[in-house]
């Protein structure tokens, strides 16, 4: 990620990528096919642990509610990687390619968030009111994550949690 931000994405090898890791290009081709797989690994993590986190959440809450805090608790987890995070970010608003890698990363994240949805509700398959509450999910994530980036002195979960309550106020 660092060769990323210092030369920029596009201007990075896969051989200046392999020296920097310390292995031959041949060993850097065993673990990731592509430069664009070193970016992006890593990214479905969060939402695999989101949907353990948001299927304990107690019945109680809605499903927004549940998605709310599932994301709020989750997000410390993610102050120790802030770095790489921006470095991401960076990296993938300075290429088309990274763009629409992104979007259709953000599309099977959506689908993953609907099926947990669902299952939450203990049906199978995700219905529209599932993929409409996962797809808004992922865009108020992403606001939240880039404020939190944009500033210093905020946690993450206190931002997640006012997009996330900023939603309801904004529909009436």
């Amino acid at each position: 990620m660092d060769l990323f931000s210092a030369n920029g994405y596009d201007e990075t090898t896969t051989d200046q990528i392999a020296e920097a890791a310390g292995v031959s290009p041949r060993t850097f081709f065993r673990y990731f096919p592509t430069k664009e797989s070193v970016l992006f690994s890593g990214e479905y993590d969060f939402i695999h642990a989101f949907s353990a986190v948001y299927l304990g959440r107690d019945e109680s809450l809605s499903d927004y509610e549940a998605m709310t805090e599932a994301f709020a608790l989750l997000a410390p987890s993610l102050k120790r990687i802030r770095k790489r995070i921006a470095q991401y970010h960076e990296a993938v608003a300075s290429s088309p390619v990274l763009l629409g890698r992104q979007q259709q990363n953000h599309k099977a994240n959506a689908e993953t968030i609907a099926q947990v949805i669902a299952e939450r509700r203990g049906v199978s398959i995700p219905d529209q009111k599932s993929r409409i509450l996962a797809a808004v999910g992922i865009v108020l994530l992403e606001r939240a994550i880039q404020q939190w980036l944009s500033t210093s002195n905020r946690a993450l979960e206190e931002i997640i949690r006012e997009e996330f309550a900023a939603l309801p106020a904004a529909l009436t």
